[in-house]
C-alpha cells in the first residue's frame, strides 16, 4: 500500500495547491498562536474554500479545549483533527471527523502504550483515528524521532514525523514501515513557506521506499 502523506504548517493558498498536485493525501493548518506557522482562523477559512472539494484538510491543535477546536472546526471547514499537545487518549474519541493524536516517542514503553490505546481507541471509534509519532522535543522542533526506540514496533496504522526531508523519509519509510509520514519544516524555504519542488521530492521519496 502507498504510504499516506501529510503536510503540514501550510500558511499559504500555493502551498496548500503544490502539496495536493504533488500527490499529497493531506494537508495540516496550525492553530497553535504560539506556533511560527500559526495560520489565523480567517486565512485558514480563505484557503479551505479555494481548494478543490474534498480535499483533506487537519487542524493542528496543542492545548485547546474540544469547545475551542469545535468552534475553529465550524467556521474554517475542516476535515479532521490532530492533536498535538500532549492530550490524553480519551480526547481523541467522539469526535465526528478523522482524528490524530501525537505522542513524543520518549521511550519504547511509552510508545507500546500509546499504540495500544490507539488500537483500542480504534475499535470503539465511528470516525477515523490515527496516532502519531514524534520527536519528544515536539511539534516544529525540527528533531526526528529516534528510530531505535521504535524499530521493529508495528507502525501499520501509525504516522511518523519529526525532522522528516526528502534526503531522510526513504530510509526511516523503510526502516519503521509507517501508515503514514508528515512534515512541515522538512519542505520549507522559511518557516511557514513551502517550497514546492522540495514538497515533490519528499512524497516521490517517501512512496519510493515501498514498492
Amino acid at each position: 500500500m502507498s504510504v499516506w502523506v501529510k503536510i503540514c504548517g501550510i500558511t499559504r493558498l500555493q502551498d496548500a495547491r503544490a502539496a495536493f498536485d504533488a500527490g499529497a493525501d493531506a494537508i495540516g493548518i496550525n492553530f497553535w498562536p504560539r506556533s511560527k506557522r500559526y495560520c489565523e482562523p480567517r486565512r485558514a477559512r480563505e484557503i479551505v474554500a479555494a481548494l478543490a472539494p474534498r480535499r483533506l484538510v487537519y487542524g493542528v491543535f496543542a492545548g485547546a479545549t474540544r469547545a475551542e477546536i469545535e468552534a475553529v472546526v465550524a467556521e474554517v471547514g475542516l476535515g479532521g483533527v490532530q492533536l498535538h499537545g500532549g492530550e490524553a487518549p480519551n480526547a481523541a474519541q467522539g469526535w465526528s471527523l478523522p482524528v490524530i493524536r501525537a505522542v513524543g516517542a520518549s521511550s519504547r514503553a511509552a510508545v507500546v502504550e500509546a499504540l495500544d490505546d490507539a488500537r483500542a481507541a480504534s475499535r470503539s471509534a465511528r470516525e477515523s483515528y490515527r496516532l502519531l509519532l514524534d520527536n519528544p522535543s515536539g511539534g516544529g522542533s525540527g528533531c526526528l524521532v529516534d528510530a531505535s526506540v521504535v524499530e521493529g514496533l508495528d507502525l501499520a496504522s501509525t504516522i511518523v514525523a519529526g525532522g522528516l526531508t526528502p534526503d531522510n523519509v526513504s530510509a526511516i519509510v523503510a526502516r519503521l514501515a509507517p501508515f503514514g509520514v508528515d512534515t512541515a519544516g522538512g519542505v520549507e524555504a522559511a518557516a511557514g513557506i513551502k517550497d514546492a519542488r522540495l514538497i515533490e521530492e519528499f512524497i516521490v521519496n517517501a512512496r519510493s521506499a515501498r514498492r
